[in-house]
């Protein structure tokens, strides 16, 4: 090899493994784009290996049966018992998040408004245990609206309007 070709080819392959390795000592990457069909953030330390968040693609659910469904993008992040969290898809037809609490924040991150859910008691059941019912609740301003919807059993039907009372 020439001395023309050394100074030629070894910066060239200084470069190759430089930019091989960069990553390695940096712990990170950086890129403009990456295209991907899914992308799944899990903690090393977890022996499991599921991901926590995952960021990918999923078939939107059609009700017409002659209609193709679409692919679209979704959101989905997992607690660490391996529950699903929250879920956000951009389904044409169910546009939707689901979750167990939705939190509004003013600038100073304080709670405004707070739509969740919470443990209330149910039925007293003949041996003395009672149940226990889920039942949504809002806060607005710290302040839980009291809005208390009655039992089936309890509810009065609703009066007929003159249009649907039969002749």
């Amino acid at each position: 090899m020439s001395e023309r070709e050394r100074w030629i080819i070894y910066p060239l392959l200084f470069f190759a493994l430089g930019a091989a390795v960069r990553d390695k000592i940096l712990h990170r990457v950086d890129a403009k784009e990456i295209y991907c069909e899914s992308l799944k953030i899990i903690d090393q330390q977890d022996p499991t290996g599921r991901p926590f968040v995952e960021l990918g693609i999923q078939r939107a659910r059609s009700n017409d049966p002659t209609q193709m469904a679409d692919r679209v993008g979704m959101l989905r992040l997992v607690n660490s018992d391996g529950k699903e969290v929250c879920r956000v898809a951009s389904d044409a037809l169910f546009q939707r998040l689901i979750g167990r609490q939705l939190l509004i924040v003013d600038e100073s991150s304080r709670p405004l408004v707070v739509a969740g859910v919470e443990q209330g008691l149910g039925m007293m059941l003949p041996n003395g245990e009672s149940t226990v019912n889920s039942q949504g609740v809002i806060y607005l301003n710290n302040q839980k609206l009291g809005i208390k919807i009655a039992p089936p059993a309890t509810r009065r039907p609703a009066p007929k309007r003159p249009s649907d009372a039969s002749p």
